[in-house]
């Protein structure tokens, strides 16, 4: 019995040293692909506009989320004279991002997003 829990206990050890290597590599090649992708990573997220803001702003008309491109914002506000009386258009910004979460994205799509770049390390086991 007591050679079994030596051996049982051995294995254990050996399986923790190679969980060890194998969390140090995870985080070597997600620190490789940071690196690749550049470490800096913008987001941006526009909230629902709140029912008071609703009433003074006419919603997010000014905002637009292209279609087909998740990392473009484009703000557009129409353009007046300096006298003030006439309008010219719209004036367009065009903002790109990362990534750009419209206010109908939900808590699970932007968390799947950054799930990956986010390491979180647990405070009861060593590193």
């Amino acid at each position: 019995l007591r050679a079994q829990a030596a051996a049982r206990e051995q294995r254990l050890e050996q399986q923790q040293e190679q969980l060890h290597g194998l969390e140090m590599e995870r985080r070597r090649l997600h620190n490789l692909v940071q690196e690749l992708k550049g470490n800096i990573r913008v987001f941006c997220r526009v909230r629902p506009v709140l029912p008071e803001e609703e009433e003074r702003q006419k919603g997010l008309e000014h905002l637009h989320f292209p279609p087909h491109d998740n990392t473009a914002l484009v703000l557009s506000r129409p353009e007046e004279s300096h006298v003030g009386r006439e309008r010219r258009g719209d004036v367009r910004y065009d903002f790109s991002f990362d990534r750009v979460f419209p206010p109908a994205a939900t808590q699970q799509e932007i968390f799947e997003e950054i799930a990956l770049l986010v390491q979180v390390r647990d405070p009861r086991k060593p590193s």
